[in-house]
């Protein structure tokens, strides 16, 4: 199948990363939360300016080595976000990397094993996962299910990805609503071809059960699928969805709790009603902050640059790999994608 990449409605939403970077330039006369004065504010302004020197040298670098510069951008501007964050002084100093990447010596990337390295809190990915509110990777995660928690590369998935990233809507708009109802979309087209409607359901259900935090849930209609409409067809992305149902408890606003325990993150440019959810991965059932599975895949890019740079070469050469593209789409949202999530880090912590 040919992809037709058409930008999105969503891509149309996006500030211009200059812009996001003068938003983030602009905080450091007069920081935010915790980072006020003293040595707190001068970790803030410093480790975000460096963040903005290290983005704006990876613009100008390929994909071979553009992992490396863009790592360590984040790094740096993960120490600004503990540096604002309501917690102590001695925790919002981060040490180490918190995270480890193994198995990079095989012709798969997708397979490639991303784990953080334990004792939560006590290393940098641990440290801002803790700080963010947001699980961690305590079991090891393959490479391609922490890509595909990543909204803004759903289009281009690593080549072993099985469970793709689900967009989930709420549908449920009454305060004291006992159910709370929400269209999931993103799943196969192969489920509209099961015809007896018993069958669909047991698969559906089958397929869905990767994705714990939907747990609890009903059909809105027997079938599953056809209820769906076609407000839920993809045919660039040949995806499908179905209406989902859970009941919720009988008072003003139970509905939108229970939507927001599903869908924990905004995310990028996704709104309140509006969220996308991940599978199971990395021995936590709970949902990965967006910036965190950026933090993941970058430095698991930037270890196999750094350390493993024939094989990284070979990974990125379109004429050699099948998933070269898909990198070099994920190196070219991040430069305008993770600034905005930083932006977006930065506003949580202080808020």
């Amino acid at each position: 199948m040919v992809r037709r990449p058409y930008p999105t409605y969503r891509d149309q939403t996006h500030p211009p990363t200059t812009s996001v970077w003068r938003a983030l330039r602009e905080l450091r006369a007069a920081p935010p939360g915790r980072a006020t004065s003293g040595s707190r504010q001068k970790l803030f302004s410093s480790a975000l300016e460096q963040s903005e020197q290290l983005f704006t040298a990876a613009g100008s670098v390929g994909p071979a080595s553009r992992p490396l510069v863009l790592f360590y951008g984040l790094s740096q501007a993960g120490r600004a976000i503990a540096a604002c964050a309501p917690v102590p002084m001695d925790e919002c100093r981060l040490r180490g990397h918190g995270i480890a990447a193994t198995q990079m010596d095989q012709p798969d990337l997708g397979s490639v094993i991303v784990k953080d390295k334990g004792a939560a809190g006590s290393e940098s990915f641990t440290q801002v996962a803790a700080i963010l509110g947001s699980r961690s990777l305590p079991s090891e995660a393959r490479l391609a299910d922490v890509w595909a928690a990543i909204l803004e590369v759903s289009l281009w998935p690593l080549l072993s990805s099985t469970h793709p990233q689900l967009s989930i809507s709420s549908e449920t708009d009454q305060p004291g609503a006992e159910t709370m109802q929400a269209m999931v979309s993103g799943l196969p087209r192969m489920f509209q071809e099961v015809r007896d409607s018993d069958a669909r359901e047991e698969a559906v259900r089958a397929w869905l059960a990767d994705y714990p935090s939907l747990t609890g849930y009903r059909f809105l209609r027997k079938g599953a699928i056809p209820d769906s409409g076609p407000e839920s067809w993809d045919e660039m992305q040949g995806t499908i969805g179905c209406r989902l149902v859970w009941n919720v408890a009988h008072s003003e606003g139970s509905a939108q709790r229970k939507f927001a325990d599903i869908a924990p993150w905004k995310g990028r440019s996704l709104t309140a009603s509006s969220r996308v959810i991940h599978s199971r991965f990395g021995g936590d059932d709970r949902q990965l902050h967006p910036l965190l599975a950026w933090w993941a895949v970058l430095f698991t890019l930037s270890m196999l640059a750094r350390y493993q740079p024939g094989q990284w070469t070979q990974q990125i050469d379109v004429n050699r790999s099948k998933d070269a593209v898909a990198i070099e789409y994920l190196l070219d949202s991040a430069l305008s994608a993770v600034p905005e999530l930083i932006l977006a880090a930065i506003d949580e912590v202080t808020s």
